[in-house]
């Protein structure tokens, strides 16, 4: 299990040229290539910009601007739908490579989410540009966003290595990982402030192992808050954590053997 889970490192320079030409294919052909991997996000940011500053003038939320409590919010969601869903893709589109035998096979989901990862760094920069043109200069508690964005990694990581093992076996996941996103951004929540659910919801809602990741890199980010104030929340994060890339490594393993059949 060590093996497989240790693979994409050994195997490090492959998987970044793999992960480089992956994202420079979504876009072959196109006039603009891979500036359309960024195009999407980033004129998200600028279009809730102008909504909710020159359009609605929406009132603060949790004593920040709403839209750039939104922003901070949605951005690492994009990376985290983004790569979960090309991840759960991700052995049926390289099914060449599955079949390969001395293919190191479970380093295919990190290729997706390498190549996501090209695209969230420049969005996440896009974003503290907007708080640094917003008066938000940059703090110390900034230097917790690595951690953050490790902390995505990690939990993609594990979801993304058991949905992308089961997609071979049941083509529909996909379908049904797109619909949990479109309902997981309310449930999150994402686009609405947690302090507006009831409070006896409010535990409920913070099983969500990606609230606890939104929530510290808002309150890092907005209020200079250090992710250490919530410790049974960052308890319970990394426990989920572990338990899922645990059992993504454990399912991967089981169903390897069978991939190249079914594909």
């Amino acid at each position: 299990m060590m093996q497989r889970l240790l693979a994409p490192l050994r195997h490090r320079e492959l998987l970044f040229e793999l992960a480089r030409s992956d994202f420079r294919a979504r876009h072959k052909g196109s006039l603009l290539g891979a500036l359309w991997a960024f195009a999407q996000p980033v004129l998200t940011i600028v279009l809730y910009l102008f909504i909710y500053l020159v359009g609605l003038r929406r009132a603060e939320t949790d004593g920040v601007p709403f839209v750039l409590w939104l922003i901070v919010g949605i951005t690492p969601w994009f990376f985290f739908t983004d790569a979960l869903s090309s991840m759960t893709q991700s052995l049926v589109e390289y099914k060449f490579l599955v079949k390969k035998v001395v293919f190191e096979v479970t380093i295919i989901p990190a290729i997706k989410l390498l190549s996501s990862s090209f695209v969230a760094l420049v969005v996440w920069a896009v974003m503290l540009l907007v708080l640094m043109a917003n008066g938000y200069p940059p703090r110390l508690a900034w230097l917790q966003i690595p951690y953050f964005y490790f902390a995505i990694v990690a939990l993609v990581t594990g979801l993304g290595l058991m949905t992308s093992a089961i997609t071979p076996f049941f083509r529909d996941l996909s379908q049904v990982v797109a619909v949990c996103m479109q309902f997981g951004v309310w449930l999150t929540p994402v686009l609405w402030p947690l302090s507006n659910a009831p409070a006896r919801f409010v535990p409920f809602l913070q099983l969500n192992p990606v609230l606890y990741v939104i929530q510290g890199l808002r309150e890092a980010l907005l209020h200079g808050k250090p992710f250490w104030n919530h410790p049974a929340l960052t308890l319970y994060f990394w426990v989920f954590v572990g338990v899922v890339n645990l059992l993504g490594l454990r399912i991967f393993g089981r169903l390897r053997p069978h991939l190249a059949d079914v594909l």
